[in-house]
């Protein structure tokens, strides 16, 4: 039971408590202590935000400068990429295969002109509309039959369909091939042709805009079709594709190039075709 002497004491040192607190802060605000320490406060903040603003003009004229020099060296590197590329493919045959929208065709007919001004010539642009593995099980026994296969799986006639491709890219007149009749009749192909010549080298275009695109279900039994032939391959990509798959092409022990689409990629390409093709 609380005594009347404990109520009473404890409410007056609440009251001497507030009274106390009143007391104080009547004096800081007579004193202006309170004031100057909120100015002092906004002061630095104020000067803060001051340097904040002049480090991030400084950054944005750095990056306006820097952006003005990249275009300068990319356009000197434009120019200057046919004289250092003439002549490294002379007597070359290159064909050209794009599955799965690696390239556009602006950026695939920039590469095929930088392989054209280093001497070689282009056999075919061959572009892949579809993933080579049937997806239903109706595509796979329609293409199957069309390959004479009694139980087709769909790995199976994917691989089948590469190697028509390939056979295709690396004959000189393929029209009397069946395999051209299963691509044309299945509409997997879109060819683009230029020189009837047998091809040294195949450039193959990785990477995807699409999603659901996956190597193994094309790009990767198209290696695998161009290494049975022994037929010399790189697989390129573009710094603008919407999907990479360059540490699964690497696994295969093919020649890779990355950035294809700017002017040191188009050169490292060159210079690859050149060493598998000549060994130089």
């Amino acid at each position: 039971m609380v005594s009347l002497r404990y109520h009473i004491t404890s409410t007056v040192a609440v009251f001497f408590a507030l009274g106390l607190g009143i007391f104080l802060g009547s004096i800081i605000v007579k004193d202006d202590t309170l004031l100057r320490h909120q100015q002092s406060l906004i002061d630095g903040i104020e000067s803060e935000f001051t340097l904040i603003r002049r480090d991030r003009e400084a950054l944005y004229a750095r990056l306006v400068a820097t952006e003005s020099l990249l275009e300068n060296s990319m356009a000197f590197a434009e120019m200057a990429l046919p004289r250092l590329v003439s002549g490294k493919l002379t007597g070359k045959c290159v064909a050209v295969v794009v599955p799965a929208q690696g390239l556009s065709y602006d950026e695939t007919q920039v590469m095929t002109v930088a392989l054209q001004d280093a001497g070689a010539s282009i056999s075919q642009v061959v572009h892949v509309r579809k993933r080579l593995e049937p997806v239903s099980s109706e595509d796979t026994g329609e293409l199957g039959a069309l390959y004479g296969l009694g139980k087709a799986s769909p790995g199976i006639v994917g691989q089948k369909l590469a190697d028509s491709v390939a056979t295709l890219v690396i004959c000189e007149d393929p029209s009397h091939l069946p395999a051209v009749d299963v691509l044309l009749y299945s509409e997997y192909l879109q060819i683009d042709p230029f020189d009837a010549a047998k091809c040294d080298a195949v450039v193959i275009v990785g990477g995807s805009e699409d999603p659901a695109h996956t190597p193994i279900h094309t790009d990767i039994p198209l290696v695998k079709a161009f290494q049975r032939f022994a037929i010399p391959t790189v697989i390129v990509e573009s710094g603008t594709v919407g999907f990479s798959f360059m540490s699964e092409y690497r696994l295969l022990g093919i020649p890779t190039i990355e950035q294809v689409n700017t002017p040191m990629g188009r050169l490292s390409l060159i210079e690859q075709l050149a060493v598998i093709m000549d060994g130089d």
